[in-house]
């Protein structure tokens, strides 16, 4: 093919593609990505983004993931985080929460509310095995992981009380 066919073709494939989305009848803004937790807790949308940390670790002997962000970037903030500590590489599948916990292996999910720094205050996974709870990894790398986690959290005094937590998704840039 010659020169001048080649940037004929290159030029009509430009206006084809400037034509194609100038006629996209969308008008939802595209956005960009952005670290964050989100989750419905007891019902009620909740989002954290302003991560507070995320890492990713996979040694010889010792592999975990963990991620935390607020509700914002006051001292009472809501944070929620998350945590797999597994005798293997953490990979792209399900953590679930088991009844046979072992230490040190396993999963947490903590719910802080308003900046909480008793610990039995914070809702927190019940290794009982009598409320389920997982973490679904669905993409990770040295730079970010996605997916998706739930259960049901109780308050780590012991009064009873409960957080259901649904349709929890995070996309975390690790640090």
């Amino acid at each position: 093919m010659k020169a001048t066919q080649m940037k004929k073709l290159l030029l009509f494939a430009v206006c084809l593609a400037f034509i194609w989305q100038s006629c996209n009848k969308s008008t939802a803004p595209v956005l960009a990505a952005t670290s964050a937790i989100s989750a419905t807790i007891d019902g009620s949308n909740e989002n954290f983004n302003t991560v507070d940390s995320s890492g990713y670790r996979n040694t010889p002997t010792y592999y975990s993931a963990f991620i935390s962000a607020k509700n914002g970037t006051s001292s009472t903030a809501d944070k929620m985080e998350l945590d797999i500590y597994s005798p293997t590489p953490i990979a792209v599948g399900t953590y679930n929460l088991t009844k046979n916990y072992n230490p040190p292996f396993g999963i947490l999910i903590i719910y802080k509310i308003n900046g909480s720094s008793n610990f039995a205050n914070d809702y927190v996974v019940d290794y009982t095995g009598n409320h389920p709870a997982s973490i679904t990894i669905s993409s990770i790398s040295t730079t970010n992981i996605q997916g998706a986690f739930n259960g049901t959290l109780i308050v780590a005094n012991n009064s009873g009380a409960t957080k259901t937590i649904s349709d929890g998704k995070f996309n975390i840039d690790l640090k």
